[in-house]
């Protein structure tokens, strides 16, 4: 049997991924597009974030399923906004031993849903052995130690001593380190400058470590996050930052007898996580949440959220979460909201239902579950109002998303990953969403929003035994892999 190895491009786009290859940039990528199913328009995850798309790549289920919202986000129950490092100031304001614990424990020991099984739990269960790579979400059956270097243990104040669970082999940089083979020899990619080894030349050291060792799981998923930093801030060199993970893929090929070998032995899976749409370079490309909403009480950054507090702002970069203190107030959110052109999507939801608006209009699209209409997916949906406002179309026979792709079951994902009164906002093609701190990229990329720009990424599948069933999600992913090591997919419990 084929062992089989997954490689996370963050932000790879398939536009750029063509382009790098006919530009004869990326040899190693070319190679495995030459044997490869390759997807041009597979469908991410909404909100196209990394720890709510990562959650759903390893359980398979949208976020109403896995409970793990978007990167910042606000639990309801316990009234504590949750950030798994987004944004320097944001962090420092809201307590870094706060925001590392989210990160590095509370995802996947207390807030990923315990109903859903993750691809490490299946595997090892049926007697075969994972690993993971500097992925957040990682939840598996072992625990690892956690190595926390001294000056990361001061500034959290030497609190950070729980245990964290993955799979077997199991990474997180340096601060959870593989104990199946001899240290990866040091260097500047495990230093703080470095991101502690959360960096592609230190996914591919271990890697190549692990294969050299004769310890190499029958599942591998490997993170390399360099390509999303470097487009945030010059995404018009997109070719070039492609071409530099290539360089980091062409090491993981060299380390074979020959690139052949390598397939002859593996099942090799590229995929992205999300896009990133360019954002315009004046200011007014930034929408100022506090301007629209300068009629409520906006909840300050690290501060309790009290009785006299309207709303909770989690920024999403091009996509946020509206929490309201009551249904009352949600609905004077979305009113606020809309005057605002430059705002795509407004969303929220009334019992079962999902209602949308777009900026700048009053017309809606309200949509629910288990309907006559069905989509390409297998989900049958209920509709009434302005299918205009989410593009959709219906031949007759099924529905069709293009502007957003898969859009009913991903808005309806993000709303019912959570209680209470939320709104769901989304900036329009070359804006972002301003608030308190928050990280902006004004004349670089960022991502977060269901436009199919931030939405539509690439898969490529070489060495497989099967065809990766059309039109592909991201969330199919983790069936798929179980197919090829010959494990039937394991219902969820919803």
């Amino acid at each position: 049997m084929k062992k089989v190895i997954l490689f996370l491009i963050d932000s790879m786009m398939p536009d750029v991924l063509e382009r790098c290859i006919a530009a004869k940039k990326a040899p190693g990528l070319q190679f495995l597009m030459e044997r490869s199913q390759y997807i041009p328009d597979c469908v991410t995850v909404f909100p196209t974030m990394t720890a709510s798309i990562d959650c759903s790549l390893i359980t398979g289920v949208y976020p109403d399923v896995h409970k793990i919202p978007g990167l910042v986000w606000y639990d309801t129950e316990t009234q504590q906004m949750i950030n798994y490092i987004n944004g320097a100031i944001p962090v420092q304001k809201m307590g870094i031993t706060s925001c590392a614990s989210n990160v590095l424990f509370d995802l996947n020991e207390r807030h990923l849903s315990k109903n859903v099984k993750t691809i490490h739990e299946v595997l090892e269960e049926n007697n075969l052995v994972s690993g993971s790579i500097n992925v957040i979400a990682h939840r598996g059956h072992k625990k690892h130690k956690v190595h926390m270097p001294p000056m990361l243990d001061a500034l959290t104040s030497f609190q950070l001593r729980e245990k964290v669970s993955g799979p077997t082999l199991m990474s997180m940089g340096t601060l959870v380190r593989p104990q199946l083979f001899r240290s990866v020899t040091w260097d500047m990619s495990q230093t703080v400058l470095k991101g502690y080894g959360i960096n592609d030349a230190y996914a591919i050291d271990l890697l190549i470590e692990v294969i050299r060792s004769g310890k190499q799981p029958h599942f591998t998923l490997v993170y390399l996050p360099e390509n999303d930093h470097k487009l945030h801030k010059s995404p018009h060199d997109a070719v070039s930052h492609l071409a530099d993970v290539d360089r980091e893929l062409v090491r993981f090929l060299d380390s074979f007898s020959s690139w052949e070998q390598m397939l002859e032995r593996n099942v090799c899976i590229l995929i992205s996580d999300h896009g990133q749409t360019v954002i315009g370079e004046g200011e007014e490309h930034n929408i100022s949440l506090n301007h629209l909403l300068s009629g409520f009480s906006i909840h300050a950054l690290g501060k309790a959220v009290t009785q006299d507090v309207d709303v909770v702002i989690c920024n999403n970069e091009r996509m946020s979460y509206l929490y309201a203190k009551d249904a009352n107030t949600l609905h004077k959110i979305v009113e606020a909201v809309t005057v605002d052109e430059r705002i795509d999507l407004i969303a929220w939801r009334e019992n079962e239902k999902v209602i949308v608006r777009r900026g700048g209009s009053t017309e809606s699209l309200h949509f629910w579950r288990d309907g006559i209409y069905p989509d390409a997916y297998g989900a049958t949906w209920g509709i009434e109002g302005d299918v205009s406002v989410l593009d959709v179309h219906f031949d007759g026979e099924q529905l069709h998303f293009d502007t957003y792709p898969d859009a009913f079951s991903r808005l309806y994902g993000a709303l019912f990953s959570q209680s209470g009164d939320v709104v769901v906002i989304t900036a329009a093609k070359g804006y972002e969403i301003l608030s308190e701190s928050a990280p902006t990229h004004l004349g670089g990329g960022s991502h977060g929003s269901l436009h199919k720009q931030d939405s539509l990424i690439p898969l490529l599948i070489a060495g497989a035994a099967h065809q990766f069933n059309l039109p592909a999600r991201l969330i199919d992913v983790k069936d798929f892999i179980l197919r090829e090591l010959g494990i039937a997919a394991v219902p969820d419990q919803r």
